[in-house]
């Protein structure tokens, strides 16, 4: 009994060694605290660029280094506004995101690594809601296959709807093909929709082709569209 005693005073002892306060002027080493670590972003169109600037202290008595910034993808650009942080002094991570390609909900990471021996890195988010700006109906076109001695009218013709969804005024100025013997060209306009017109003119070429359509607009947005278009002559 008295062992078991003298076992239980020896941990509390060593226990209050282990859990005392750190001594005042003790250093700490340089510290990292970002007060908002997820930003969410307004609506943004697709293809429009957003920025955004996480604000962040150096609460440690040492300079602060930021060694590495890491993005989850290419379309996300992240740089810090100055490498070196002195202690109690404040800098930004400058975050650009193109939303090019991308709608719905989308969310990107960033890695931010710094020598701060508590938080070596730390992971910053940013959540945005992308609109369509131009929408394009079908995506591709497929021409499947044409029997050219017995094929109606309606089987040698395709047609290309583009649409402002966000109603910019955008419209729709050309439209090409690297197929020889496809023809393409506005057909209509109505409001903010463009219809195009895609129709295979008399040839003598037989076999599969596969080709782009190639549409050009005025939208700061999408300015090029690209639509895959496939299919089979035969006789």
């Amino acid at each position: 009994m008295q062992y078991l005693k003298v076992a239980a005073i020896a941990m509390l002892i060593l226990t209050g060694i282990y859990l005392q306060p750190a001594i005042p002027g003790e250093k700490t080493g340089p510290r990292i605290f970002f007060p908002q670590k997820t930003a969410f972003l307004e609506k943004l169109p697709s293809g429009g660029r957003a920025k955004y600037n996480f604000e962040f202290t150096n609460k440690g008595d040492e300079t602060l280094v930021v060694d590495e910034i890491k993005t989850s993808c290419g379309c996300t650009n992240a740089m810090p506004s100055q490498k070196e942080i002195p202690p109690g002094g404040s800098g930004t991570i400058k975050v650009t995101f193109d939303s090019h390609g991308f709608l719905g909900n989308v969310s990107k990471e960033i890695e931010v690594y710094t020598n701060d021996p508590g938080h070596p890195v730390t992971a910053l988010s940013l959540k945005a809601e992308v609109l369509p700006t131009i929408q394009v109906e079908p995506k591709n076109i497929d021409f499947e296959t044409i029997h050219i001695q017995t094929a109606s009218p309606k089987d040698l013709v395709r047609y290309i709807r583009v649409k402002d969804m966000i109603r910019s005024g955008a419209r729709v100025r050309f439209a090409e093909t690297d197929i020889p013997f496809l023809r393409v060209g506005v057909d209509s306009v109505s409001g903010y929709e463009t219809r195009i017109k895609a129709w295979i003119a008399p040839s003598d070429y037989r076999g599969s082709f596969q080709g782009v359509i190639k549409i050009l607009s005025d939208s700061k947005f999408y300015p090029i569209l690209v639509l895959l278009v496939e299919g089979d002559i035969k006789d």
